[in-house]
């Protein structure tokens, strides 16, 4: 009785659990914002001549993409800015704007976030220019629209796929790097990256711009003279002062923010102890997903930034960088002023990992807030032990920041994007039951077996993972292919049939817009799941199911042929993709 009971109580905990998530998924997916911006896709022409810009989707106005905009300003002035912008960090932009002498530029619109003006210029704008990850579950790029993505960082700690959680921390990063034309990256080592645990590799349409970065082009040539002044007056430093700069980031794997209060007082306990230093005035920039718990907490109001100035803003004025694993530091290498790396984290490498050995950084490195006031008191007594290490950092990561990155990159996407050529035929799995037992045996070998020849990624549904079992076998089946596939996770519930049009916007919108070689469906019942990832095939090889021919022949498929209980359905036939299917139908005998 009291296993029964105690099933019982599990199985009305999943059920209240599926409950609240599809409640709150469907209120994301009937957001006035998005069903707009459905119901509008592909009814207005793309205009050439505006730009929009989303930074942490509305949070900030700073980075490369506002660099971008400063330099359209005066070499491209017919062109129109549309900024995004959330109502409470409004005041905020338009202080950054006044600070570079904009606020009066009638070129620049600002628009809120998730507004109906924001929708509309997102949907008509020639290009749309990020450094993160925007939109979650609204931007698909249309065809006539050019995506640039900056990105935000070298990274020092593990990304995508390398770092823990990585396959559901990263289901929107690459969706939107797969919609990326332009990813405008500092160096070669960044690229390889995302190339690598992005999983990029094989399918990416776009092209990777190893260019420098365009917001570190204030570091390599004075800041103008109007803003040098302005920043002078607004830090308030002695002209015999040392400024330094505490710009720690964060440790997490992408989809929880744990131990915030233990990290605050760490940050305040540090930022105590160097300002104890003589004739120094210390400053503090935390990462975005602390900024607000840092505005909240008074400890902080003494070592707080004017808003207006952003991050590189600040490190033209900075003596002396302190930090972790923030990507800041290999911007602040440009200066070739020293750095300090602190953290109090033993177990960093467990939680997250990092790419580079802590032995090689160019800079002293502690976890001790008195060794680290002992360091950033003299820093002359350390630097020349870190010369050639220093050296060999600015050779590889910041070569390319000499002041013309964002002359390059501009003049970089006003070029064609060249053809995507890809050494081996895509392949999409359908992963709707990644969950199933028949997956763990059969489909896992599979994917094994294709990623010899192909390039594969799987199609999941994320809604099976709230039953403990099946995200058991989930995430079972995930570490049996990750390492020889991609994951597309599909954000959708289940719901009514949808239209061709529909379901062609879903499709684009779970795999960022791509278009496979082939969609594999072993599973006997067809779904709406699959009726987004249909729309996403050139060829489709699935086992005989009448609903689905069905759903094929509205898009427009032929049947092609039939195999040991599998048919072949093309778009288009021709007698080579037809030829070259017989190899996969091999693959799949061989696993059944």
């Amino acid at each position: 009785m009291k296993r029964v009971l105690r099933a019982l109580v599990k199985r009305s905990r999943y059920l209240l659990a599926d409950y609240q998530w599809v409640q709150a998924r469907r209120a994301e997916n009937n957001q006035p914002a998005k069903l707009y911006y459905d119901q509008h896709y592909d009814q207005w022409p793309v205009n050439q001549n505006v730009a929009l810009y989303d930074m942490r989707d509305g949070e900030e106005l700073d980075d490369s993409p506002f660099m971008m905009l400063r330099y359209w300003l005066k070499e491209a002035p017919q062109m129109q800015h549309v900024i995004v912008v959330k109502e409470a960090e409004r005041n905020k932009v338009t202080s950054v704007l006044h600070f570079w002498q904009l606020d009066q530029d009638q070129r620049i619109h600002l628009v809120p976030y998730l507004s109906t003006d924001h929708m509309r210029a997102l949907l008509t704008a020639g290009y749309v220019i990020s450094n993160a990850m925007i939109f979650s579950d609204i931007f698909v790029k249309r065809a006539q629209q050019r995506f640039i993505n900056t990105w935000h960082g070298t990274p020092l700690k593990k990304m995508g796929y390398a770092m823990p959680g990585g396959v559901m921390a990263s289901w929107n990063v690459l969706r939107m790097l797969m919609m990326t034309d332009d990813l405008v990256l500092p160096n070669r080592y960044t690229a390889d990256i995302f190339a690598r645990d992005y999983r990029l590799s094989g399918l990416y349409p776009g092209r990777m711009v190893v260019n420098g970065y365009p917001r570190n082009d204030i570091l390599a040539k004075p800041l103008p003279a109007p803003q040098a002044k302005t920043l002078a007056e607004l830090l308030k430093v002695g002209s015999t002062q040392r400024v330094i700069l505490y710009a720690p980031t964060w440790s997490g794997d992408g989809t929880t923010i744990d131990g915030q209060a233990q990290e605050l007082d760490t940050y305040y306990q540090a930022l105590t102890a160097l300002a104890k230093i003589p004739m120094t005035r210390v400053f503090f920039r935390p990462h975005p997903y602390f900024k607000a718990a840092v505005k909240a907490d008074q400890r902080f109001q003494p070592y707080r930034l004017p808003e207006q100035l952003g991050t590189n803003d600040i490190l033209t004025r900075t003596d002396l960088l302190v930090t972790d694993y923030s990507s800041i530091f290999f911007d602040f290498l440009v200066t070739k002023r020293p750095i300090i790396f602190f953290d109090s984290k033993e177990n960093y490498q467990q939680m997250r990992g990092q790419y580079l050995s802590l032995t090689t950084l160019p800079g002293p490195y502690t976890r001790d807030i008195d060794t680290l006031k002992q360091l950033a008191t003299n820093p002359v007594a350390w630097q020349a032990k870190y010369q050639q290490q220093y050296s060999d950092f600015y050779a590889r990561f910041v070569k390319l920041d000499d002041g013309q990155a964002t002359q390059r990159i501009v003049k970089a996407i006003q070029e064609p994007l060249p053809p995507a050529q890809h050494a081996q035929p895509s392949v999409l799995v359908n992963g709707e039951d990644l969950t199933a037992k028949s997956f763990t045996r059969v489909d896992t070998q599979l994917v094994t077996n294709l990623a010899q020849d192909y390039d594969v990624s799987v199609g999941a549904f994320e809604q099976h993972l709230l039953d403990s079992w099946y995200g058991k076998q989930f995430f079972k089946a995930v570490d049996a292919v990750q390492a020889v596939s991609r994951i597309f996770i599909n954000r959708d519930i289940v719901g009514q049939a949808l239209t061709v049009s529909a379901a062609r916007l879903a499709g684009r919108r779970m795999v960022g817009g791509i278009r496979f070689d082939y969609v594999i469906i072993r599973q006997a019942a067809f779904s709406r799941h699959q009726q987004m990832l249909l729309t996403t095939a050139r060829t489709v090889i699935m086992k005989e199911q009448g609903e689905r021919a069905a759903w094929l022949v509205k898009l427009g498929f032929s049947k092609l042929r039939t195999q040991g209980g599998y048919e072949v359905w093309q778009v288009a036939a021709d007698e080579k993709t037809l030829s070259a299917t017989q190899h996969l139908l091999n693959k799949l005998e061989e696993v059944e």
